[in-house]
């Protein structure tokens, strides 16, 4: 039993590694079916037709979405705060500045992907 066992072992191994060996698709000169290989992605701006348009109709959130991966999306440039939240930015905004909703998104400018209030 422990014989069969390691000659299952054994086999196993001699078929994974003959797998690793054959080549890889698209690297063979005559495999014109193949996918190529990717060494490298370079990001290039959108087109025209990538482009997101509103048609002249106002955008539907009090407060616009941001592009952020490591940075606050959300900066009171008035009291120098940064918040991670929609919410909270709101609630400042609303409480510390006394803005009413329907007068936030006229206060708030969009510089990098992330919103920032400069104050009244």
């Amino acid at each position: 039993m422990r014989a069969l066992a390691t000659l299952m072992l054994v086999l196993a191994a001699v078929i994974s590694s003959a797998a690793d060996d054959s080549p890889s698709a698209g690297t063979s000169p005559g495999n014109s079916s193949a996918r190529p290989r990717v060494d490298a992605v370079v990001p290039i701006p959108p087109t025209e037709h990538e482009r997101v348009y509103y048609f002249g109709r106002p955008d539907h959130h009090l407060v616009p979405g941001t592009v952020t991966i490591d940075a606050d999306p959300y900066i009171c440039d008035a009291h120098r705060l940064r918040f991670k939240d929609r919410d909270d930015f709101v609630a400042h905004l609303r409480t510390a500045h006394g803005l009413p909703p329907e007068a936030i998104p006229e206060q708030l400018q969009v510089r990098d992907g992330r919103v920032h209030f400069v104050g009244k």
